[in-house]
């Protein structure tokens, strides 16, 4: 049994005038809002954690996030994620996705064609799975020190030089192909560990070592990043979802 305290929001920051991140907690859908609850899991439970970033700059990003956790959410739904092919099948089911708003965009003579990032987190028959395509992160938070567990799909990260662009090299739809990362974490996570789930509308604006230090210190961390990122500018939409695994 893995106790979980979870902290979710959506909001839209200081500058965009729309919100085009959605977070899903275990099928609670989330934009413009926010909320908190403690879970139990065990071997047989199926739970994700998980933030989808309309893609800033494309046509009706918030229509691709959405769509896309509601995909997912129905797929759990439905078990078309199998215990003896659970990574190919959330690949597959991803890859289908971004092919759908792909055509939808085609269809509708979107120039820029709408897209989205994802990561997160799903447990299944007792394991932890880290999903990643785009820029959003996930982190690990342990004794203090912040550790990114995904990966930037972007040139800048490609190419390690701070100067080139942050554009996406992968995505879901957005005229990308739709690789989905897959990877079993398991033995990465423990007791006392906290995961933090955010998109790129924080890491943007608040350096990781004062992400560090507001999750050493807060008392309502997930409150405070997002305030912090306001301050910083708040010129993106901020998702933010953290889950403290709790001493059984």
């Amino acid at each position: 049994m893995m106790k979980l305290e979870i902290q979710g929001l959506s909001k839209v920051g200081m500058v965009r005038t729309n919100n085009e991140d959605m977070i899903s907690l275990g099928g609670v859908l989330l934009r413009d809002d926010a909320l908190s609850f403690p879970i139990q899991l065990d071997d047989e439970s199926q739970f994700h954690l998980l933030v989808a970033d309309g893609m800033g700059g494309h046509e009706y990003g918030e229509r691709a996030s959405e769509g896309l956790l509601e995909h997912l959410c129905e797929c759990f739904k439905q078990g078309l994620f199998r215990a003896e092919s659970f990574e190919d099948d959330l690949r597959f089911q991803v890859r289908a996705f971004s092919e759908r708003l792909n055509l939808q965009a085609s269809a509708e003579g979107q120039q820029l064609p709408m897209g989205c990032t994802l990561t997160g987190v799903v447990w299944s028959q007792g394991k932890a799975y880290l999903l990643n395509a785009g820029d959003s992160r996930t982190y690990r938070f342990r004794n203090g020190i912040l550790r990114q567990l995904s990966s930037d799909e972007t040139l800048r990260a490609i190419t390690g030089n701070p100067n080139d662009s942050k554009g996406l090299v992968n995505c879901i739809g957005g005229g990308c192909e739709g690789r989905l990362h897959v990877e079993d974490i398991t033995e990465r996570l423990s007791e006392g560990d906290l995961l933090l789930v955010c998109s790129d509308g924080l890491t943007d604006m608040v350096p990781d070592e004062d992400i560090e230090k507001v999750l050493s210190e807060a008392e309502d961390p997930a409150d405070d990043l997002y305030a912090m990122a306001c301050r910083n500018g708040g010129e993106d939409n901020v998702s933010i979802i953290i889950a403290r695994f709790l001493e059984e």
